[in-house]
């Protein structure tokens, strides 16, 4: 059969009108299929922008904290240093961790949609949407972070150690104060502070509440006999992170069965005047902890304020301040078997107390 010149061209006319539109569909697949991959540019940005925050905090912490604890000084409290009330998001490699995991998944997801849509022939709209929605979701991270602040002027992750005791024995000085009992207050002032390296990281665990404890001497001569007794629930601890806090409780301390930690003093080894209202003290005292008691040596101060200083700490009454530190090795406590888990051998802890005269 002879087709007509008029027959041929209109065949070959629809032809090309079916490979243009064949080739314009291929097209559109192709840049669409493409950008199945777009939104993983999203959490990419924000991993970038949160390590640039990691970075910029200076602090190398693993895990991230929701309101960072600073200390800045303050010579009026005993250990001389206060918590800042500026506690801004403090990230952690953890969260980036996330976020790059995140990414990822939006990767594998992105894969899923192309083999879906070249099989069905139609574009996902409902999973591209969902995953520009997921996209979006990390960059909460960073923005949150940077708009909450940064490190206080002064600031310090670790509480500074106290100054050392006197190196020789003997006691010399005195402060003007009544003699008599003195009880721990409840007071930002009043604190017990761990210096722990695990994980690569420093931290402190806290405890800040339930404490008490009574000293029952005569600040004018040291000399005379004295007694003195602390304790503080270990449920009280805080290292900054809310997980880390329950492990240390619960897996460390086991603030169930152990739910006190004590310290009482034995006898005072010496004694210096560092100020008219100062004294510097080494002493030797028993730790209980964990189910064990241990022998240990306490240096510190003990000092009255004056009446400006009372004044901003907010407290009244006949008041002594007194700041200690100590250590315990690792290996000799009940943490023995976690041993590893540790970056030294050596536990200090800082002791922050303010007391108030209460009766003779």
């Amino acid at each position: 059969m002879h087709l007509s010149p008029i027959g041929d061209t209109a065949r070959n006319t629809m032809l090309r009108g079916e490979t243009g539109a064949e080739a314009s569909r291929q097209r559109y697949y192709a840049l669409h299929l493409r950008s199945a991959f777009a939104p993983i540019g999203l959490p990419l940005a924000a991993l970038i922008a949160s390590l640039v925050r990691w970075w910029m905090q200076g602090s190398s912490n693993v895990y991230t904290a929701l309101d960072k604890r600073f200390y800045v000084p303050d010579p009026d409290l005993p250990i001389g240093w206060r918590i800042s009330t500026e506690q801004p998001i403090w990230l952690g490699l953890e969260v980036c961790g996330i976020i790059a995991g995140l990414a990822l998944g939006l990767a594998v997801g992105a894969w899923i949609i192309r083999r879906r849509e070249r099989k069905t022939g139609r574009p996902a709209k409902l999973l591209r949407a969902a995953a520009w929605v997921v996209a979006v979701i990390p960059f909460v991270v960073p923005i949150a972070a940077f708009t909450s602040g940064s490190r206080p002027v002064g600031g310090r992750d670790q509480l500074e150690a106290a100054t050392a005791g006197p190196t020789t024995d003997g006691t010399a000085g005195s402060i003007a104060a009544r003699a008599g009992r003195y009880e721990v207050v409840a007071h930002e002032g009043t604190s017990i502070t761990a210096q722990l390296e695990a994980g690569g990281e420093a931290f402190d665990a806290r405890f800040a509440r339930d404490i008490t404890g009574i000293w029952q001497g005569d600040p004018r001569d040291l000399a005379k006999p004295m007694t003195a007794e602390v304790s503080v629930a270990a449920a009280a601890v805080d290292t900054g992170i809310g997980d880390r806090t329950k492990h240390a409780r619960e897996g460390y301390l086991l603030a169930d069965k152990h739910p006190r930690i004590t310290f009482k003093l034995d006898k005072i080894l010496a004694t210096r005047q560092d100020a008219p209202d100062k004294i510097a003290f080494r002493a030797a005292g028993t730790l209980g902890f964990i189910g064990k008691t241990h022998a240990i040596e306490i240096a510190g101060s003990l000092r009255k304020p004056d009446a400006a200083t009372l004044g901003r700490l907010g407290v009244t009454g006949e008041v002594l301040l007194a700041q200690g530190t100590f250590s315990i090795v690792i290996k000799e406590t009940a943490l023995a078997a976690d041993a590893g888990d540790f970056d030294g051998d050596r536990i200090p802890i800082l002791v922050s107390l303010v007391l108030r005269h209460t009766g003779g």
